[in-house]
Parts: C-alpha cells; structure tokens; sequence
C-alpha cells in the first residue's frame, strides 16, 4: 500500500516537482480523503494514473496549442517586420528622391546666380576697361600738350640763349675795339 508521501514522490519524478505538486492538489480537491481508506491502493494508483494521463494529455494538447499560437505570431511578427522595412524603403527612397531633387534646385539655383555674377563681373570689367582707355586718353593727351610745351620752352631758351650770346659778343666786340683803338 502506497502512502501520500510515496505518490507524490512518484508523480514528482514523473512530472517534475511543481507539476507533481499541482496534481496532487488537484486530486486533493476531488478524490473525497475516505476514498483512499475504503479503496485499494491499487485503485487509487490506477486512478491516479489515469488523472495524470489526463494531465499530461491536456498538457500537450496546451503545448500544442502554445506552439501553433507562438507560430502564428511569429508570421504576423515577420509580416508586420517586412511591412515596416518595405515602408521604412519607401520613405528613404522618397527622401531620396527629395533631397536629390532640392539639390537639383539648388544647383539651377547656383547657376544662375553664378551666370549673373559672371555677367555682372563681365560689365564691371568692360567699365574698367572703358575708364583706363580714358585715363590712357588723358595720359597721352597731357603727354601731347607737355610736349608742345617743351617745345615751346625749348625754342624760347634757344632765342634768350642766342640773344645773350649776342649780346655777349657785341659787348665783348664793343670792349675790344676801344681796347683797340
């Protein structure tokens, strides 16, 4: 004859420790305490084999359950997964296509402030261009007029230089002939 303390050894081992103990408690709950004295132990063995046939039946069939569940979310995890990396490639490709397209107008942007500039340089050049052939104008202007004026200062030293030289020798001729005479 099996004792409590033996069962519960017995179906510790069989189910593990608080497995074993859920059954008993179970059985505690529904076997009357009198049924254990006016059965056989052996009745009571076959009984509680069956309960835990039972058991391990629903177990598996939880297990079972559990594993067709966890399936089942790990499809809709990947699908969920493959729906955020397609978007997550949308969106990229879209601001992709966005900032390629900002810098394209900002490209035209440059361009045509570059042209601009170019332009405007272009006509500041030809400014300068047209003020230095003026001050070049000028230059040769005053060039002319300094020439003429040298000239000019040139041939009225020659006329005093010959004056003078004249009249050096008229006073020198003047000196000898009474020196002379």
């Amino acid at each position: 004859m099996a004792t409590y303390t033996q069962v519960a050894t017995i179906l510790q081992k069989a189910l593990g420790q608080e497995e074993g103990l859920l059954v008993l408690e179970y059985f505690e709950k529904r076997i009357p305490p009198d049924v254990a004295r006016r059965q056989d132990v052996s009745e009571a063995e076959a009984a509680l084999r069956l309960e835990i046939e039972k058991v391990r039946r629903e177990i598996e069939r939880m297990r079972a359950d559990v594993t067709k569940e966890i399936e089942q979310l790990r499809v809709e995890v990947t699908r969920e997964i493959e729906q955020l990396r397609a978007e997550v490639t949308r969106e990229i490709e879209q601001l992709r296509a966005d900032v390629t397209e900002k810098i394209e107008q900002l490209r035209a942007e440059l361009t045509k402030e570059t042209e601009q500039l170019r332009a405007d340089v272009t006509k500041e050049i030809e400014r300068l261009r047209l003020e230095i052939e003026q001050v070049r104008l000028e230059i040769e202007k005053v060039r002319a007029e300094m020439k003429v004026q040298i000239e000019r200062s040139q041939a009225t030293q020659t006329r005093w230089a010959f004056l003078f030289w004249v009249t050096q020798m008229a006073i020198l001729a003047g000196i000898l002939l009474r020196l002379l005479s």
